[in-house]
């Protein structure tokens, strides 16, 4: 399997603070995903974290290690995480970004306006 096709295989693992939004995006869509390299049956993926307190990078490892395990020829999945911060709101998908800021106009103090009042405001 290639490496492109082993980071689709990881790309959709739902990012748990964009769910909390309510506008779930995956890894790939958060642009958290730097690298997938395979050498034999060895898989480094390298992730971005987008906060020096993020609290899933256990919650990826797991998701990305049992999804990859599972590829016929992948005997170890190792998972490294830049701690530079190199990650921005930019590396977003376009598509994913303008997800979430329509959800953002039709939020207000945490909650959910109208849907008219969120479509006069579009």
């Amino acid at each position: 399997m290639s490496e492109q096709a082993l980071r689709e295989r990881i790309q959709d693992i739902p990012d748990p603070c964009s769910c909390a939004t309510g506008v779930p995006l995956g890894i790939g869509e958060m642009g958290l995903i730097e690298s997938v390299k395979r050498t034999e049956g060895e898989v480094t993926v390298r992730l971005h974290i987008t906060s020096p307190m993020c609290m899933m990078a256990a919650y990826f490892m797991r998701e990305i290690e049992q999804r990859l395990l599972t590829v016929e020829g992948v005997t170890a999945v190792n998972v490294e995480f830049d701690h530079d911060l190199k990650w921005t709101p930019q590396d977003i998908e376009p598509e994913a970004r303008q997800r979430l800021a329509a959800k953002r106009i039709t939020m207000l103090g945490g909650r959910l306006l109208p849907q008219d009042s969120a479509q006069r405001r579009s």
